[in-house]
């Protein structure tokens, strides 16, 4: 009986000291292994190893959570007609490096002899010669970074809509283009996959709720608007009034459209982001989310007045 006691105690006191070691390894946040000599594995178990399914990591709450997910940066809005061109230029330039061949560019021209009864006095000629000078500062840089020696010719098409192209044996380009020249993009495109396409500013109307299709009807249509729906947008700059705001759309290739709202076009708000361009009723949905409490004009007028801005009383 006393040799039994003796060997529960020894065996109590070898417990408690298993206890303070493994709680001390804890607590310190060393390896249990640490000074013990690794064992090799056995060849079943590296077989284990090597084959077992792997484990899906799962992120703890704190890791989901995360910090707050941070707004959208605002572009560089370019702010004259030389900086859109640039940047129209470089967007086309990576996406042609990706491989994309027919693309569509839309450009905020610069204002020239405009009246305070009307932006364009002098209609879409008057448009072409602010858009000419930027079209070709786009073409010039795509010609000398894809190394293109052959130099572009132009020509118009139409004279009524002033709608032109530049072209080479590389490349082809058409400013303002309509239905009526629908033809010769088609032409443009059927020169190769090689060949580099780009539209600028299309000029026509695909038809909606309240307008007819300038491609007219059934095959025909279908026709022109599966060719125009195989072209990229992968550079657009437009502004529009919706709700009383001052709306700009932009996107410059690869990155994603955003929508902007700006007072004064100096600072800028992102209110929201679309892989595809944002529908009218899209922006709509943006602005309320973006100020829910109150209506968009108000708010402008509001703020313009606390700024001190244009004598608003």
């Amino acid at each position: 009986e006393m040799e039994s006691r003796g060997l529960l105690a020894q065996a109590l006191v070898l417990l408690a000291v298993c206890l303070c070691v493994c709680t001390t390894l804890t607590r310190g946040g060393g390896a249990v292994g640490a000074g013990v000599r690794a064992r090799s594995l056995n060849g079943q178990e590296k077989s284990w190893l090597q084959h077992r399914p792997a484990q899906p990591r799962v992120s703890s709450p704190r890791c989901q959570q995360g910090a707050p997910e941070q707004p959208p940066v605002p572009p560089r809005i370019p702010e004259n007609a030389d900086v859109t061109a640039d940047q129209a230029f470089k967007a086309v330039l990576r996406a042609t490096n990706d491989g994309k061949k027919r693309q569509r560019i839309e450009l905020l021209l610069p204002l020239i002899g405009a009246t305070d009864l009307d932006d364009w006095p002098g209609g879409i000629r008057q448009q072409f010669k602010a858009a000419q000078p930027m079209v070709e500062q786009v073409l010039q840089g795509l010609r000398r970074e894809l190394r293109i020696t052959q130099s572009l010719t132009g020509k118009i098409l139409d004279q009524g809509d002033a709608t032109a192209t530049w072209f080479n044996d590389k490349m082809t380009a058409v400013l303002f283009p309509t239905a009526e020249t629908i033809e010769y993009i088609e032409e443009a495109v059927a020169k190769g996959d090689d060949h580099l396409v780009v539209l600028i500013n299309p000029q026509w109307n695909k038809g909606g709720a309240n307008f007819v299709s300038d491609f007219g009807w059934g095959q025909r249509k279908a026709k022109a608007e599966d060719l125009i729906k195989s072209f990229d947008t992968t550079y657009s700059f437009e502004q529009r009034k919706q709700s009383g705001a001052n709306i700009k759309l932009f996107r410059s290739y690869p990155e994603e459209w955003k929508v902007l709202v700006t007072e004064d076009d100096k600072s800028f708000d992102v209110i929201g982001t679309d892989n595809e361009r944002p529908t009218y009723q899209a922006v709509e949905q943006m602005l309320k989310v973006a100020y829910p409490d109150e209506d968009i004009l108000s708010r402008f007028v509001r703020e313009i007045k606390e700024k001190g801005i244009s004598g608003m009383q």
